[in-house]
């Protein structure tokens, strides 16, 4: 004789719920903070290049996740090569849809990223940063980089130094990681 034991949540002596069934075989586990939920991420060689003064979106470099809870958040993994092709500077924002969540204006002294500053021909360097969102969202989301080559002339190009004349390309990779909160 075999017996069957149907539940739909399992609780700890806290009352905290630390398996849950929808009734349709999908099972959740507690409610334990900082464990990774979902990942998507991509990688691009694309080379991308702007003489603009004003922020433009890098191609490339634009994801989508819908959380699974508003209580959740998502880590963002950013990095690329870039390159200047004369004495310019430059600067980059993370965007979540339209709202700027990380670096910003770089003109602003607000504790913003500058990216890099060349000499003619000169100006590379790599970019990277790790970013902890809380979006208090389960819509989905857009995150996305923008570029601008600021102050001075030239060129700024993303995945190649020297704004497109080297044979030198590189990787960039964004990934989002949704972590339970």
């Amino acid at each position: 004789m075999s017996s069957i034991l149907k539940v739909d949540q399992l609780k700890d002596s806290g009352g905290n719920a630390i398996i849950t069934s929808d009734g349709s075989g999908n099972i959740t586990t507690g409610t334990g903070m900082g464990k990774v939920l979902q990942v998507v991420g991509t990688q691009t060689d694309t080379v991308f290049s702007t003489s603009s003064t004003s922020f433009v979106d890098a191609t490339g470099f634009s994801l989508s996740i819908t959380p699974s809870s508003a209580s959740n958040k998502i880590l963002i993994s950013l990095h690329f090569m870039y390159g200047l092709s004369a004495s310019t500077a430059s600067a980059c924002q993370l965007l979540r849809n339209t709202d700027v969540i990380a670096l910003g204006d770089p003109l602003n002294n607000l504790g913003n990223v500058y990216a890099g500053h060349g000499n003619t021909n000169q100006g590379f360097g790599n970019f990277g940063i790790n970013y902890l969102d809380t979006p208090n969202s389960t819509s989905a989301l857009t995150y996305k980089l923008q570029v601008l080559r600021g102050s001075g002339s030239g060129t700024l190009s993303i995945n190649n130094r020297n704004s497109g004349t080297s044979t030198e390309d590189r990787i960039g990779s964004l990934t989002l990681m949704e972590i339970s909160g």
